[in-house]
């Protein structure tokens, strides 16, 4: 499967007279080295916000309020590459110290929720290490049996990190960073576990800005657990008619996503093509999504020619943005769900043998529905 990430883009709002301020804050230090004219602080959250000072010697202090814990930045604008270090703005007195050639190490004292945070960076940063020099002792490794260890290896290493991501989310509920760790946890959970953990968050952190893409991954991920009526959306297909979910209502249908792009998809279209034309007249649809944006709608067309493919093929052309994809949080293509003709998800991502395999005890020869 290949894997594709949703960014989304960080906007930061002019106006600090904009924040609805509590109480007092100092940010004070010194970065030696740091090239640009001025220090920027930059904050966003509930009310983002930007502030700066000319740099002298690389010395630098901001003075506001703030009512809330929230993601604060101390950017470099000139040049091409801008830089920028990472903590939590917190009510108080919050020092910064360190080298701009090292920029992301900078020591920060005086912020609880950012020395929270560098507690499970370092974990990570430990993890990271290890592996890397796993995949060294691989990369020289002739004997295979060693090389399958160094893997499990990591893989032990992997599990272990995730659940220090999960006891610093449980132990740290009111903490912002919890969002990041999480959202980054997501994929490698079931949906009971990560709704728990989502759940056991503070609620100033949950209905915060930044929760709420995840808040609504939470939500969807609910909506399309097998037993689940699958959500209905409409879209346009390659002739640019509308259709919806709910048209296939009454058959098995396959929702599949992929993408002209995928490797791994074009490869399964061969047996969708086999299994199309086997079942199609005992009830069997297939809708496929594409995660192709504008730019390709004619890729998307012609790798539906070239494959071989007759069923309906429908996308908004946003590619990663694709509305659909969003509703069934897809986060790999290919992705799929095989829904019943009442409309109920009853599997997801069957492919290859084991679709054949659902679809033969579903619509074999002496199968009816």
């Amino acid at each position: 499967m290949k894997k594709f990430i949703i960014n989304f883009a960080v906007t930061f709002f002019l106006g600090c007279s904009i924040c609805m301020a509590q109480q007092d804050f100092t940010v004070k230090g010194k970065i030696t080295g740091w090239p640009g004219k001025y220090i920027n602080l930059e904050t966003k959250g509930e009310n983002p916000c930007k502030d700066s000072v000319e740099n002298v010697d690389g010395s630098f202090e901001f003075k506001g309020k703030t009512e809330e814990v929230t993601n604060a930045f101390l950017v470099n604008k000139e040049g091409e590459n801008p830089e920028f270090k990472f903590f939590f703005l917190e009510p108080g007195n919050i020092q910064i110290q360190g080298d701009y050639k090292n920029l992301a190490s900078a020591k920060v004292t005086g912020s609880k929720y950012t020395d929270q945070y560098q507690q499970i960076k370092d974990i990570h940063n430990a993890k990271k290490n290890k592996v890397d020099s796993l995949y060294a002792l691989v990369d020289g490794e002739k004997d295979k049996e060693k090389s399958k260890g160094y893997f499990r290896e990591m893989e032990e290493l992997d599990k272990l990190d995730i659940e220090s991501t999960k006891e610093f989310i449980k132990s740290h509920p009111k903490n912002p960073a919890t969002i990041y760790e999480l959202g980054g946890l997501s994929m490698k959970l079931d949906y009971p576990t990560l709704k728990a953990l989502f759940d056991g968050l503070d609620v100033s952190v949950r209905e915060s800005v930044n929760a709420e893409a995840l808040k609504t991954s939470v939500i969807n991920l609910g909506n399309i657990q097998v037993g689940k009526i699958a959500p209905n959306f409409t879209q346009p297909d390659s002739t640019s008619k509308n259709i919806q979910l709910t048209d296939f209502k009454g058959k098995y249908v396959l929702l599949d996503f992929w993408a002209s792009w995928c490797i791994p998809c074009r490869k399964e279209h061969p047996n969708l093509v086999q299994a199309y034309a086997k079942y199609k007249e005992k009830g069997f649809e297939i809708l496929g999504v594409s995660i192709d944006t504008k730019d390709e709608e004619w890729r998307w067309k012609r790798a539906i020619e070239n494959d071989g493919v007759t069923w309906t093929q429908v996308s908004d052309l946003k590619g990663q943005h694709n509305e659909a994809a969003k509703l069934y949080v897809i986060q790999m293509v290919p992705s799929n769900f095989l829904i019943d003709p009442s409309g109920k998800i009853i599997a997801t991502n069957l492919m290859g043998d084991k679709l054949n395999k659902k679809l033969e005890e579903l619509l074999g020869s002496n199968n009816t529905f």
